[in-house]
């Protein structure tokens, strides 16, 4: 019993001594640590401070290239902290820094700057076809301004609506360009002839109403026309330009005598209402591969009635605005 108290005592004893040695083990890492902290936060200030102060350089409206020739003269570093339109400040040049320019700072510090991307461009909308009250809105929407408002008569075009647009729609310009508009007076008085559209109609139709108001008209055939024989393609003067009695309406009609032979394929289509024209574009695809039939702005509302000549076996896609709307396999 006395051996097992022994044996007890001894095992405490020596617990109780690698206690002692592991605190003390910790004590003197503690204290290596410190004096390890201390002594380099020192070496650290003390090679910080050993730095000469320089005065920040002025980098306002300076290149990025030339405000780093500026900064790297005085030992100093950039970081481009971002970048904003400036309309009065060229793209690439600095609009403003931080420090400011003149603040002393140590060598090594890094001097924040902003950068222009200049003037903000944006997209003209397509206001044609609108009244002159929602173009105008729409414009505003844009960040854009009306410029000079002139006036026209039109046959296409509704009274107080938008004929046409200058810059174009789809055209990038600057924030806040002024866009001149044209606004139809309606139909002209009697006295003022205003060429009607007549592509993609019957000769006929423009041939009548050459004869009804004394112009004269000057036709081209085009053999190699996918149009039926006697469909107008092209025309001058263009819609609602005007002409005076005695003057000619030049037209080119398709002349394709192997359409008879062939089947033709009407194309009813009626695009949606809206306030905006619509890009209609017609495409056949046969074993010759692909012909555009129709390529142009339409008035929302509007209706499209072509016949198309093709032989075998086609397809028909028409896509609105780039969209594919309807799609039509011919045998």
């Amino acid at each position: 019993m006395q051996d097992n108290n022994e044996i007890l005592e001894s095992k405490r004893s020596i617990t109780v001594k690698v206690l002692k040695a592991i605190s003390a083990l910790i004590l003197v890492i503690a204290f290596i640590g410190t004096i390890a902290f201390f002594s380099f936060n020192w070496a650290f200030s003390a090679l910080v401070h050993t730095r000469k102060e320089k005065p920040v350089p002025d980098l306002t409206n300076k290149t990025v290239d030339t405000a780093l020739d500026l900064l790297a003269n005085v030992n100093l570093a950039m970081r481009k902290a971002g970048e904003e339109y400036q309309p009065d400040i060229p793209a690439g040049s600095v609009i403003r820094q931080l420090p400011p320019a003149g603040i002393l700072v140590r060598e090594g510090k890094v001097v924040r700057v902003w950068v222009s991307q200049g003037k903000e461009n944006v997209e003209v909308p397509d206001v044609t076809s609108m009244p002159l009250r929602d173009a105008e809105f729409t414009l505003r929407q844009a960040n854009l301004e009306i410029g000079k408002t002139d006036t026209a008569y039109s046959v296409e075009v509704e009274k107080g609506n938008i004929i046409s647009q200058t810059p174009a729609p789809a055209t990038l310009v600057v924030k806040g360009e002024k866009i001149d508009l044209i606004v139809s007076n309606g139909a002209p008085n009697s006295g003022v002839i205003l060429v009607p559209d007549f592509r993609h109609k019957k000769f006929a139709d423009a041939s009548n109403w050459a004869s009804n108001n004394n112009i004269e008209i000057s036709v081209t055939e085009n053999p190699a026309s996918f149009f039926p024989s006697g469909t107008v393609l092209s025309q001058k003067p263009l819609a609602d330009e005007e002409l005076h009695t005695g003057e000619t309406l030049e037209v080119v009609i398709s002349s394709n005598k192997e359409v008879m032979g062939e089947k033709l394929h009407r194309i009813h289509y009626e695009l949606p209402q809206g306030k905006n024209d619509n890009r209609v574009r017609i495409i056949l695809i046969d074993n010759l591969g692909e012909k555009e039939i129709l390529n142009e702005l339409k008035q929302a509302g509007s209706k499209i009635d072509l016949n198309i000549p093709y032989g075998g076996e086609a397809t028909v896609r028409i896509y609105v605005d780039g969209i594919l709307v309807r799609q039509k396999e011919l045998k």
